[in-house]
Order: structure tokens, then C-alpha cells, then sequence
């Protein structure tokens, strides 16, 4: 797994690094080194300046493992309990065959937040009560499965821009050309992130970590919220660059549970957002000292006009516009927990707390979410959890 900085960094990237060392953040030449909070230039696992994924960096290269089979297009239903001991899996694949697949030493429950709890609950290992809705026996008391659902969220600010940004290539013949330059030399803007730049902040001098990060893009967003992030072609054309406020540590917790007995289903999920009121209060303070980066004199050469996502920065406004863009980040964890209260659903070693030969590893077990992406935190649970099963 490669971590590295882009080729080329760009140049509104470093302005962002500038503009947050005269808002009282300092530069940080490696947030994964010894001092996280700061700003710099983003780091990716990239290969090839291309996504190197956790399939890519360690699955693909072994596929041919003559004690390796991999199944796609297949779902989990539930683990297969003997006696409070897990000996296998029952599946189902693309035409709805359903077949059983026994283990002849641990089941090793890999599915996510999201799915490691539904397939726990499908299996019976959860809360009696819940489960008797959903005329599912328990075999196993966990009350914990499923609860402590934690996320980063984020709103943004964003201005319009007096030169080229990332909206630029999205005009047809930008597109096309940066394709083609894509294609034949691995270079260009389709080399590179739409996210260039990070900061982690204290919001609080006494805080010992950071409870804000900013990432920052040269890709402006419609003032009129008509921008849809999972819609390319509603993104506008006109330049800009924007800085999405995230809050790392909510106070808020939510929950995955059922839809319902069926194993095709997709499984119930809660985020509880601003639950707490304290989450709602730290992602203003983040937007506010988002406006306040975007004004800081290393920008101003480069801006066109004022902030115009939010279009207005007093306080009810900026509600607002928290209520109409508020996003999570991707990074659901914590349903599976890793403790050894009555809520913990693995242990130290990441086994199924009263279930042998049953571990989860994955991000369900993080009991609190980290202060930052929770990719490679995820890579790096994998491969504790292989060392713990090597050792074992």
C-alpha cells in the first residue's frame, strides 16, 4: 500500500496551506507523522497515479493462492452456530442458489459498519428483544451489536475564482482532452484528487487532538444549491474552490438494525445526526473558521467576488445552509465495538465476545472514531487482526 503526495501539487493547494498559517494554523510537512494538527498538501494511497485499494494492494496480488477462493456477486445470509461456536457461512449467490461454507478453524466477519452488524443480527447474535421483532431467535445475548454508529459530517463554503480551476474541465472539450491525457500519460487533472489540501484543528486550545478538519479543493459549488455531489453534470462550469468543514469526534450516536428477517434486504441505518446539540454547535464554529481561510490575504488574488455557498454568513443563514448541505464523509464505524463493557461485541483480540472461533475486523470495532479518513486506520485494523489470527 502506497501513501504519497501528488506529482504535482497544485498551486491553490498551497495557497490553502498559506491561507490557514495567517488563520493561526500551522503548516505540517507530515500529518501522519509526528504532529498531526496543521495543514499541508493531501496524501492518497495512489499507484500509478491511479486509486491503489485495499483489493488492489494486497487480494489482487495473491488471487492465484491455491488456498485462496474468492466468491463475488455473492451475499452472506448468516454464520452457522454450533453451540455458541461459529463453523461456517451460509450464502447466496447471483441466481439465488444458497449454499453453506464450513470453516475448519474461524469465521472472520469482514463486511463493514454497515453489514457486519446485519449479518451478527441475522445470525442471532444481538439483543433478544430486537430480534424477536423480526422473528429472529437469539442465540446470543449482545446488546451492543449494531449501536455506537459513529461518522465524520461536514458542511462546506465555497467562492468563485478569477483563474482556472477543476469546473473548467468539466466544459465537454476540457473533459475529453483531460480523458485522453488521462488515458496515455496517467497525468493531468484526472491524475489528481478533487481534494488537494487538509488542515486538522483544535476548536479548543486545552484539546489534545484535533475535533475539526478541513479539506480543501479547487472546485466551486453552485450558490443556489443546485449542485448534487453524486451528479457530475450538475456541477457548474464556472471556477471555484470550496473547503469542506468536517467535525471528527460527534457527540452523537446512532444505530444499524433490520429492515426485516430477509438477508437480501438492506440493513436499517440511523445515523442520529446532531442528536447532540454540541455537534450542530462545532460544525458552525468549523464553517465560520472556513470563511475565515477563504478571507485570509493568501487567497484574495485569486478570488472572484465573495463567498457565494453560503450566500450569506450571519449565523440563522449559515443554519441554513447547514440544514440544505450537510453530508457525512463516508466513514461509518464503531457498531461492533472493541471493549469490555456490556455493550463491547469483540474483545482485545477482536473475537466475538461468547462465540468461538468468530472474530470481526473491520471498522465496526473501533469503539471511538478516529480523528481522521479511517481508511488506512481500517488497512491498518486488517492487518493486526491477520497478525492476531498468525499468532494465535
Amino acid at each position: 500500500m502506497n501513501v504519497t503526495l501528488p506529482e504535482q501539487i497544485p498551486p491553490l493547494a498551497e495557497k490553502f496551506v498559506a491561507a490557514c498559517t495567517q488563520e493561526g494554523i500551522p503548516a505540517v510537512p507530515d500529518y501522519n507523522g509526528a504532529e498531526q494538527i496543521g495543514a499541508s498538501v493531501l496524501q492518497f494511497t495512489i499507484k500509478n497515479n491511479a486509486r491503489h485499494s485495499a483489493a488492489v494492494a494486497f487480494l489482487k496480488p495473491v488471487l492465484e493462492r491455491k488456498n485462496l477462493t474468492v466468491i463475488s456477486q455473492s451475499r452472506v445470509h448468516k454464520i452457522i452456530l454450533q453451540n455458541k461456536r461459529a463453523t461456517g457461512i451460509e450464502v447466496s449467490d447471483a441466481r439465488g442458489t444458497v449454499t453453506q461454507h464450513f470453516a475448519n478453524k474461524e469465521v472472520i466477519l469482514s463486511a463493514g459498519a454497515f453489514q457486519s452488524p446485519q449479518i451478527l443480527l441475522l445470525s442471532g447474535i444481538g439483543s433478544a428483544e430486537e430480534l424477536k421483532k423480526f422473528g429472529i431467535e437469539c442465540t446470543h445475548e449482545l446488546p451492543g451489536v449494531g449501536k455506537n454508529l459513529q461518522d465524520h459530517y461536514w458542511s462546506g463554503v465555497s467562492c468563485k475564482t478569477n483563474i482556472p480551476t477543476s469546473n473548467s474541465t468539466l466544459k465537454p472539450l476540457n473533459t475529453i482532452t483531460a480523458l485522453l491525457k488521462y488515458l496515455f500519460t496517467k497525468k493531468g487533472p484526472l491524475a489528481r484528487s478533487p481534494l488537494e489540501a487538509n488542515a486538522f484543528y483544535c476548536s479548543e486550545s486545552q484539546l489534545n487532538r484535533p475535533d475539526i478538519q478541513f479539506h480543501f479543493g479547487s472546485l466551486g459549488i453552485s450558490g443556489d444549491y443546485s449542485t448534487d455531489f453524486y451528479d457530475i453534470n450538475t456541477f457548474t462550469k464556472e471556477d471555484g474552490l470550496g473547503i469542506l468543514a468536517i467535525i471528527l469526534h460527534p457527540k452523537s450516536r446512532g444505530f444499524v438494525s433490520l429492515q426485516n428477517n430477509n438477508p437480501e434486504s438492506a440493513p436499517l441505518i440511523q445515523p442520529n445526526i446532531f442528536q447532540h446539540p454540541a455537534d450542530r454547535e462545532l460544525l458552525t464554529k468549523a464553517l465560520k473558521k472556513a470563511i475565515n481561510i477563504i478571507h485570509a490575504p493568501a487567497f484574495q488574488p485569486y478570488l472572484k467576488g465573495e463567498i457565494n455557498w453560503p450566500a450569506q454568513l450571519d449565523d440563522a443563514f449559515l443554519q441554513e445552509h447547514i440544514n440544505k448541505t450537510l453530508e457525512t464523509l463516508y466513514h461509518p464505524v464503531g457498531t461492533c465495538k472493541m471493549g469490555s463493557d456490556e455493550m463491547a461485541v469483540v474483545d482485545a483480540q477482536l473475537k466475538v465476545r461468547g462465540i468461538e472461533d468468530l472474530r470481526v475486523i473491520d471498522a465496526s470495532i473501533m469503539p471511538t472514531i478516529v480523528s481522521g479518513n479511517t481508511n488506512a486506520p481500517t488497512i491498518m485494523i486488517a492487518e493486526k487482526g491477520a497478525h492476531m489470527i498468525l499468532t494465535n
